[in-house]
């Protein structure tokens, strides 16, 4: 496994939002979280990005134990995630922003820009754009080669893929099939199911702190337990009139 997380948990004060959570990812796999606002799986990215420290519980990454490790060092091991709400250095160009994460492992400045090209080119974005100028799929896609740019092994999405319009989100998607075609392995926080049954294999479901399914995306979005608590009414209708579901739903 290159990733293993066992009995993860997260206290803020008497409130626990991560209660005993379990995951391993092999390596080249994409693991997808889901679950309602609240219910613990962003805590737990967090965790496992090294941004937030674990009440208890052990996250192993390649065999080193990386459970108190900095997010610095989560970097350096080959881990690398990317945030809801992309950040951006205005003032710079595309390929000066993604330069940032080739620095990482290209310390000599012309390695890091060709490095930082090649990165752009595949994302398709355009290297002398100003970073201001970037709508929200831009920024996103950005994001992405920006984290791309420090060589990950392990890619974390937070909700990447949010926001955009179906013609968008099927260029993101293939992004997303491209990263991981060069053998970048995935674990994936996303809302909307098309993203989630698309590309996982392997899904997690997270409610009120607890990790209440676990299995393929085709099998957890027919447990009862996943309906009730996050995919609502509607689904059950769609289910039962074999409709395509889209996704979460209100109720």
């Amino acid at each position: 496994m290159l990733l293993e997380a066992t009995n993860v948990s997260k206290e803020f004060g008497s409130f626990r939002a991560v209660a005993g959570a379990d995951l391993s990812v092999a390596q080249g796999e994409i693991v997808g979280l889901i679950g309602p606002n609240g219910a613990g799986k962003s805590t737990f990215f967090n965790c496992i990005a090294g941004d937030t420290l674990p009440t208890t519980g052990r996250i192993m990454f390649d065999g080193q134990d990386v459970t108190q490790a900095s997010p610095e060092a989560h970097a350096r091991a080959g881990i690398g995630r990317t945030f809801q709400v992309p950040m951006t250095f205005e003032d710079m160009t595309v390929l000066e922003n993604v330069m940032v994460g080739s620095f990482l492992r290209h310390p000599h400045r012309n390695d890091a820009r060709e490095h930082a090209r090649s990165i752009v080119e595949m994302t398709g974005l355009r290297p002398d754009q100003p970073g201001r100028s970037l709508g929200t799929p831009g920024r996103k896609r950005l994001g992405i080669a920006r984290v791309l740019a420090t060589e990950p092994r392990l890619l974390l999405l937070d909700e990447a893929l949010a926001g955009l319009t179906p013609t968008e989100l099927q260029e993101a998607i293939a992004l997303v099939r491209r990263v991981h075609e060069t053998g970048v392995t995935i674990v994936i926080v996303e809302h909307i199911m098309e993203v989630i049954m698309t590309l996982t294999k392997r899904v997690l479901v997270f409610n009120q702190g607890y990790v209440i399914a676990s299995g393929t995306p085709q099998a957890v979005v027919r447990e009862e337990a996943v309906i009730e608590a996050y995919l609502g009414r509607a689904h059950r209708r769609q289910e039962s009139s074999h409709e395509p579901s889209q996704g979460p739903q209100d109720g």
